[in-house]
């Protein structure tokens, strides 16, 4: 209804189609303030050492605003406790409270996890639950929102950020002489506050750690069965020695021939091999036909028969023994 003349245009559903669909706008990430749920909680690092009248605050600025830690175990940091007690009642020194978040490796460039917020009223609420007054000292938690991861052997800084009008919060208790060497506090290299840090496992994680151990216990029995199947093979067979041992020389290399030594033979042996008759030798010189070589073909001066030296009465001699041996063994 309207008090003019004019109707409204109702647009048409081919102007509807024509116009560009609005475009979504990311949505804002907000950071998670919700505590961890955690299945298995351990308490990680601690220091417990101090001295009475040994106490000291956090402010925001960032020189003065922090303690370190160096976390033993993998997981969700859930909560820090801190030994001490309320300041007295706010004045224009301390405020009302403090918040802040854990930061790794550095207090000031690291990076930030988590946040965390403890009060003048929480501590003394949590006194009251411990039977304790507001001018006792006692142990302080602060729970941890988010999820804040440790690992074994990282360096983590509790800092923190803002106290509300003032520059200071709380009486915290620290020990002297550098009892916590893996941590320190602002204040001093030597001080470390007496604080405890607990560690928790989420469902994810712990499904994790359990594959990791069943793995490894996988292993470790294929790793006891061999051993075992080695252990319980039976030995191998002697190797069987000759009862006379050689000497060394014997195990070098032979040579490619070796002369091998005649046998011995007895009287009886020689006399069957030796031969029934001598056996007969021809001693007479062996016939060769003349070589017909005419003297100019050769150098070869011919020789007078008168010049030719008489035989010697040696050769004569050896010339008629011959004929005589060939005659004796044709009667024979």
């Amino acid at each position: 209804m309207s008090c003019s003349d004019e109707t409204d245009e109702i647009p048409s559903d081919s102007s509807l189609k024509n116009r560009p669909a609005p475009i979504a706008s990311d949505p804002i990430e907000e950071p998670d303030n919700s505590f961890p749920v955690v299945y298995i909680e351990e308490l990680d690092q601690f220091q417990e050492y101090y001295k009475d009248q040994h106490t000291t605050s956090f402010s925001h600025v960032p020189s003065k605003n922090w303690f370190s830690y160096t976390a033993a175990k993998d997981g969700i940091l859930t909560k820090i406790l801190l030994y001490g007690k309320a300041n007295v009642v706010p004045n224009e020194y301390y405020g009302t409270y403090m918040s802040g978040f854990i930061r790794e490796g550095n207090p000031t460039t690291g990076p930030k996890y988590g946040s965390w917020k403890l009060s003048r009223d929480d501590i003394l609420n949590q006194f009251s639950a411990q039977s304790l007054t507001e001018t006792d000292s006692g142990w302080i938690t602060l729970r941890m929102r988010g999820q804040i991861p440790q690992e074994r052997g990282q360096t983590y800084f509790f800092v923190c950020d803002s106290i509300p009008e003032r520059p200071w919060f709380g009486e915290f208790a620290f020990g002297d002489g550098n009892p916590y060497k893996a941590g320190r506090n602002w204040l001093n290299s030597e001080h470390d506050l007496v604080f405890r840090t607990y560690v928790g496992q989420t469902k994810e994680q712990i499904e994790e750690i359990q594959m990791i151990r069943k793995i490894k216990e996988f292993k470790a029995a294929q790793d006891n069965n061999k051993s075992s199947v080695t252990a319980n093979a039976p030995p191998p067979s002697p190797i069987r020695l000759s009862p006379n041992p050689l000497p060394p020389e014997s195990f070098r290399q032979a040579p490619a021939e070796q002369e091998r030594p005649a046998p011995k033979l007895s009287p009886t042996q020689q006399r069957q091999l030796l031969p029934s008759s001598p056996p007969q030798v021809d001693d007479s010189p062996p016939t060769r036909e003349p070589l017909n070589i005419s003297p100019e073909r050769t150098n070869i001066k011919s020789v007078p028969a008168s010049e030719v030296p008489p035989r010697s009465p040696a050769v004569e001699q050896n010339k008629s023994k011959s004929l005589l041996n060939r005659l004796f063994r044709q009667r024979q």
